[in-house]
């Protein structure tokens, strides 16, 4: 009899892992992408490339309602026409989907393995669900600025920091006294 319980108790573990997405949501989310010209205009066409650690996509700009899979990593998204490229990365974070989340996966039995295991599969994490790349720019956009039904702002990474200049202070003269 012990060892038919320790057969249905796995059975009943193994049945649990499958169904860990459904505990903190989908092993995909929605992505809006769009493209904007030099002058900020919008512009149809551009064939964008996106990838994450799990997997890629490709499709012509504007791409509204992509569905990725959820990582812990970046989503990478570079856009060509021509010559003319517009790049963007899409920081994921963990537990944006709801702060009750995290509590009520401690509180039910397995909890916290299920969000030990939806870490590692990265269906914990949501990335920003709006976002506008504009050519000649490379942008970077945080899920935790995600208002929602609005595009994220991005934030330039291809700008380099002015260095500012440092004048040493002029040393003393050696002067001779006889």
């Amino acid at each position: 009899m012990g060892r038919l319980t320790t057969v249905v108790l796995a059975g009943v573990q193994v049945a649990l892992l499958g169904a860990c997405a459904t505990v903190t949501g989908d092993a995909t989310q929605v992505v809006h992408i769009e493209t904007l010209d030099e002058r900020g205009r919008p512009i149809e066409g551009m064939r964008c490339h996106v990838s994450n650690d799990s997997a890629e996509y490709f499709g012509d700009s504007p791409m509204f309602g992509l569905e990725v899979h959820r990582s812990f990593s970046s989503l990478k998204i570079a856009c060509h026409l021509g010559d003319r490229i517009a790049e963007g990365t899409a920081i994921s974070r963990s537990g944006l989907r709801g702060g009750a989340t995290s509590v009520v996966d401690l509180l039910i039995p397995g909890g916290s393995g299920l969000v030990a295991i939806d870490h590692l599969t990265g269906y914990r994490y949501t990335y920003p669900s709006w976002v506008v790349l504009q050519i000649g720019r490379k942008l970077e956009f945080d899920a935790s600025d995600d208002a929602g039904g609005k595009p994220v702002v991005g934030v330039r990474t291809d700008v380099a920091q002015k260095a500012v200049a440092v004048t040493p202070a002029p040393k003393p003269a050696l002067v001779r006294t006889d």
